[in-house]
Order: structure tokens, then sequence, then C-alpha cells
């Protein structure tokens, strides 16, 4: 392994290492500055790390939108994961991006984003999808909703 890549390696695992707490997924908001105070309050709330969801949002607004949420996150010292896009994520520089069912592989997500950057997945239900993701190499799975959520209002329980 060279140099390069065990230092992508470590930069990733020190990433999943600050993993840990209170993981909050924004709602759709067409107002930057009102998403941008409310993730702040939710990280002075305790959050560790950001979710960017918008999928109703033009891709011009994602980008705006995700650029100021990773300065706030950054700010805060709080992990910052873009939804969906891996390209996006890469764009703003986050730490990493979340991919559900449809939204392409984790192998093609870390191919997008790099050796450094977390890649999570979607297990929905599933104990047998979450051990699939991450015999693919996804850092961290994510179960739910296990309450309903405005945000995803059709999600599987």
């Amino acid at each position: 392994m060279s140099a390069g890549a065990t230092d992508a390696t470590a930069a990733r695992l020190a990433r999943r290492a600050r993993l840990a707490g209170l993981y909050a997924i924004t709602p759709e908001c067409a107002q930057t500055p009102r998403l941008c105070d409310a993730v702040a309050a939710a990280l002075r709330g305790g959050a560790r790390a950001i979710q960017y969801r918008a999928k109703l949002a033009s891709p011009a607004l994602q980008r705006e939108q995700a650029a100021a949420v990773g300065d706030v996150c950054r700010a805060h010292g709080a992990l910052f994961i873009v939804n969906d896009d891996a390209g996006l994520a890469v764009e703003v520089s986050a730490d990493g991006v979340h991919v559900g069912r449809d939204d392409g592989d984790v192998a093609a997500a870390r191919a997008r984003v790099g050796a450094d950057a977390l890649v999570g997945a979607s297990a929905y239900d599933d104990p047998r999808r979450a051990r699939d993701l991450v015999a693919q190499g996804a850092d961290y799975v994510a179960f739910g909703s296990l309450f309903p959520s405005a945000v995803k209002p059709r999600a599987v329980r």
C-alpha cells in the first residue's frame, strides 16, 4: 500500500471514529440562511454530524446550500455528509456521502469521493443488507425510519 493510500485510509478512519452521537438530517428548506440557522442550532444542541438532504432543490440551490451547511459544520467541528450525490460531496469538500438503495453502490460512491471520505449507506429495515453494505466497504449503515418523519413520510419503518 502506498503512503498516499495509507494516509487516506488513516484520514477516513479518523473521520469514522468521530461518527458517534447524534447524526441529524436536514429538512427541505428553500432559504439557505434559515437552513444554516437550523443546522447551527442542531449542532449547538449536540449533533455531531449533519447530513445535507435536499431532494426538491435545484442543482444550483443544492450547491449553494451544501457549501453553506458545510461551512457551518466545519465551524462547529462536526462531520458533514451529503446525501445521494457523491459529485456534490466532492465539490463542497464534504466529509462523506450517504447513498440509498437507488443512489448507486458503495464502491461507485467510494471511487467518486476517494479513500479519505466516509461512505454511508441505508439498510432500511434489513440486517442482511446492512452486513452486505459493510462487506462492500460502507463506513456506516443507517436503519430507519424508526418513527414517522416529516422529512421522509414514506420511509420504511
